[in-house]
């Protein structure tokens, strides 16, 4: 579990389609992931689908700061006396590829924060882009990882090979095209989904543990493609840590 979440994937947009509204009026009144799970075996496949958001959104990560009280609060993870970089992936609906930061070619000092209390990494314009900009369906979900560094003895450009792998070649991708097919979706779907994408946040700390190096789950959120969207920067708050996305 992520040390920093914000939002539920059991916010994520639905509908009903037209000809179940017309037939059942009250199911207007479903619109999440999680009030779909609760009635989806009473109504036949293919009954409600997803919503896309109107306007074009995209995120970056603008900062991450590792406040005071980081050594004593996360030494169990990561020594407070190494550097670590982080690795980002961000996902929607659409059935596009999961996107991921940074990407190869890349160079490790592109993702290198300094392990100092009070230190800041932070990027300039839009900051460092997450998710393109375009329209989101059903919502889209932002999940960030920590990991000791070590320049000397890391295959970059390896680790990066691996982790962009099990990203094309996970569960999460693949059903991720199967409901973008038909913009239907059901409360099978949903639990399939969420497993996945628990998987792949699994698969991907496996693979960076296995670089010799410790890894935190650090910030996990959720941006349903209904809620509104202001642009701007919005800051988290955790145990020792603070993570600001510039959202646009």
């Amino acid at each position: 579990m992520a040390l920093i979440k914000v939002g539920s994937m059991n916010n994520f947009a639905v509908t009903a389609n037209e000809g179940a509204k017309s037939e059942m009026p009250f199911l207007k009144r479903i619109n999440t992931f999680s009030a779909l799970k609760e009635i989806s075996r009473t109504f036949p496949p293919g009954s409600f689908e997803l919503i896309t958001s109107k306007d074009k959104r995209g995120i970056g990560l603008n900062s991450l700061t590792l406040t005071e009280g980081f050594e004593g609060f996360m030494q169990k993870f990561l020594h407070p006396d190494d550097d670590i970089c982080f690795i980002a992936w961000v996902w929607d609906l659409s059935g596009k590829p999961v996107s991921q930061y940074p990407c190869a070619p890349a160079d490790c000092l592109d993702v290198i924060i300094p392990v100092r209390a009070g230190n800041l990494r932070e990027f300039t314009g839009h900051g460092t882009e997450l998710f393109p900009k375009r329209k989101v369906t059903g919502g889209m979900a932002v999940r960030i990882q920590l990991w000791e560094s070590d320049q000397q003895e890391r295959d970059f450009g390896k680790l990066l090979s691996d982790t962009a792998a099990a990203i094309q070649t996970s569960e999460l991708n693949n059903l991720l095209s199967q409901v973008s097919l038909t913009k239907r979706v059901t409360g099978t779907a949903i639990t399939l989904i969420r497993e996945a994408s628990d998987g792949l946040a699994g698969l991907i700390g496996t693979i960076l543990q296995k670089n010799g190096d410790d890894c935190v789950d650090f910030f996990e959120g959720y941006y349903a493609a209904d809620q509104k969207w202001v642009p701007g920067t919005e800051t988290y708050q955790g145990n020792a840590s603070v993570v600001t996305l510039n959202k646009y």
